[in-house]
């Protein structure tokens, strides 16, 4: 797998909560998206793309991070503190929480290609 999810940290604010994604090889990110997916009680898929944010048009390095925040912020490169090694931080630009600490969210990496489309017309 060239992009997993490392961890998807919850929070009381929508710029507390975050999904780490780690590249293990050298690879642009278009064409993936992070989905939310809820489950009822019976484990079954209650509303299965509830929450989805696609990725953007950016290369990652092998072993560098993206982060993806809920709320909102400035999308760019950034170092860690002490350390010259970079990471991405992007933001989904939620006024809400998304990942919720009551169990029943699943977060979910996809990667997705168009495979038709039709312009819809509009009824006169």
């Amino acid at each position: 797998m060239a992009l997993k999810i490392l961890k998807v940290e919850n929070g009381s604010t929508p710029n507390d909560e975050v999904v780490r994604l780690k590249a293990t090889i050298k690879m642009s990110v278009l064409g993936y998206a992070i989905v939310d997916r809820t489950f009822d009680e019976n484990g079954l898929v209650s509303n299965e793309f509830r929450h989805i944010y696609v990725l953007p048009d950016i290369t990652l390095e092998k072993d560098q991070e993206l982060m993806v925040f809920t709320g909102t912020g400035k999308n760019g490169k950034r170092k860690y503190s002490n350390s010259e090694r970079e990471y991405f931080e992007y933001y989904w630009g939620s006024d809400q929480c998304i990942w919720n600490d009551k169990g029943g969210d699943t977060a979910t990496l996809i990667r997705y290609e168009v495979i038709d489309h039709c312009d819809v017309l509009a009824v006169s």
